[in-house]
């Protein structure tokens, strides 16, 4: 991490000396001017009206200082906008991330366009609708931001809709619960949220758990989104910012290295690549649950090929596409439209680093195409 300089540690005391404890965990002034704004509104909004200059003053300051240590903004703050929403954020759960949103709001618009509702009423006059149920599962859905944000976007549409949210973490999954209950009371979701929605506690890793999870989703569902921990132990180590590893549960980040001993991770590329086993399972449960599209957040674009090569694999016909950090986005000059894996042409969407893969299923297969698939997987 390269050293402030005196002039940006003088200019910043100039202006406040609150500046200088932020500055010296996001390095530039802009964002450390922005984060002092957003600590100052906190503490107004926190504090009773009648509260003195002086407490308010020395609670900023806690709040400065505590920042410095790198504890993140958010946990400070205690929530992060997530599309319209306003999810409450605490330690032990990992804090939602603006890409992840981006995929969110595109996978909303692409569920409208594949599998626009198909209502009627059940009988003229009757005001019964007949639309056809729409069952989202969201594993290792943490804070439940994603769900929430898929509810919020798809609701009005969709009378019949069915959003399950399935976390391994006790913390995550009452954090879930909170924020459904929190962003309904602020207006933020349709009062259908509560009926519509469930988070439950489960270990999708644990083959002794799988008839647990099959019954949970009741052995069906049209979509399946995660954001699976899929940081390996050295890449934690290495890459991630002092704030990332000293503060966010590593558990969301990093596959439990027991875990990676596991039999769903006995595969050549798994155990190569441990941080990779939670999408083997995210691949078999596709299959189980008969979902039509399953979107898996990943690293870097090295996963993703990794990703793609492992349904490959497992030689089922599935349109496959990668999304990049804005899949709405218009790539950039220097940015693929296309990777090549294993002799197939990958579509890459958006703009910025890949960011997720996308399986869509391509229906049941005949005998026909299935030899074809397997006699070109064989060159």
């Amino acid at each position: 991490m390269p050293r402030l300089s005196n002039a940006l540690r003088l200019r910043a005391y100039n202006i406040s000396p609150l500046l200088g404890p932020i500055l010296r965990e996001t390095r530039d002034l802009p964002s450390a001017l922005n984060e002092l704004r957003w600590l100052r509104e906190h503490v107004k909004e926190e504090w009773e009206p009648t509260s003195g200059v002086k407490e308010k003053t020395k609670r900023i300051l806690q709040l400065c200082q505590r920042r410095a240590l790198g504890v993140p903004l958010q946990y400070l703050l205690g929530s992060q906008p997530f599309g319209t929403l306003d999810i409450k954020c605490r330690p032990g759960v990992l804090i939602p991330r603006p890409e992840t949103e981006a995929y969110t709001t595109h996978l909303a618009e692409i569920i409208k366009a594949k599998y626009p509702p198909d209502s009627a009423p059940e009988s003229p006059g009757s005001g019964k609708s007949s639309q056809k149920p729409l069952r989202i599962i969201d594993f290792c859905s943490g804070s439940g931001c994603i769900s929430l944000l898929l509810h919020s976007l798809l609701s009005k549409q969709y009378s019949n809709l069915k959003i399950i949210g399935i976390d391994v973490s006790p913390k995550a999954v009452e954090l879930s619960k909170e924020n459904l209950k929190h962003n309904k009371e602020q207006g933020l979701l349709e009062s259908s949220a509560h009926n519509q929605m469930l988070f439950k506690h489960a270990d999708m890793l644990s083959e002794s758990e799988h008839e647990r999870i099959m019954k949970i989703c009741r052995q069906t569902c049209d979509i399946i989104i995660s954001n699976p921990p899929y940081i390996s132990a050295a890449a934690f180590k290495k890459e991630t910012s002092r704030s990332v590893r000293n503060w966010e549960p590593k558990l969301a980040l990093v596959p439990e290295e027991t875990k990676s001993a596991h039999p769903l991770s006995k595969d050549t590329s798994t155990e190569k690549h441990p941080e990779d086993i939670f999408y083997r399972r995210l691949i078999r449960l596709h299959r189980c649950l008969k979902s039509k599209i399953l979107v898996m957040e990943v690293g870097d674009a090295a996963q993703a090929m990794r990703v793609v090569a492992l349904q490959l694999a497992t030689r089922r016909l599935n349109d496959i596409e990668i999304w990049r950090d804005w899949p709405d986005g218009q790539k950039a000059d220097d940015e693929v439209d296309h990777v090549e894996v294993k002799g197939h042409r990958i579509e890459v969407k958006g703009t910025g680093k890949m960011r997720a893969v996308v399986l869509y299923y391509a229906g049941p297969l005949h005998r026909q195409a299935k030899n074809f698939y397997r006699s070109i997987m064989l060159e």
